[in-house]
């Protein structure tokens, strides 16, 4: 199953993964794959009415068994590994 919401986001279902392609608000467009128990159209609809600016519920809310990372790139489109790089796990900031 493709989705197509808008010319730069699209979801697609293949299996238990869904791959989310969306722009980045870093720049540029990225995708990353999610595997969890939602399906690409309840991602798809959370998604559109972000896009739209509708009044939605928060992505921890609507997606709860979702890893913290998946539900970021929902909502930034910042992919882990771009997180990773600004933000590197061995940085440790002294009190």
């Amino acid at each position: 199953m493709i989705i197509q919401i808008d010319k730069n986001v699209t979801v697609v279902q293949s299996g238990d993964l869904v791959i989310v392609t969306r722009p980045c608000i870093m720049g540029g467009v990225a995708s990353h794959t999610i595997q969890s128990s939602y399906t690409a159209l309840e991602i798809a609809s959370w998604l559109k009415s972000r896009i739209e600016r509708q009044p939605n519920i928060l992505a921890q809310e609507a997606f709860p068994a979702m890893k913290a990372e998946d539900r970021e790139f929902l909502m930034s489109g910042i992919t882990p590994d771009h997180w990773n790089k600004m933000f590197p796990k061995d940085l440790e900031r002294k009190a």
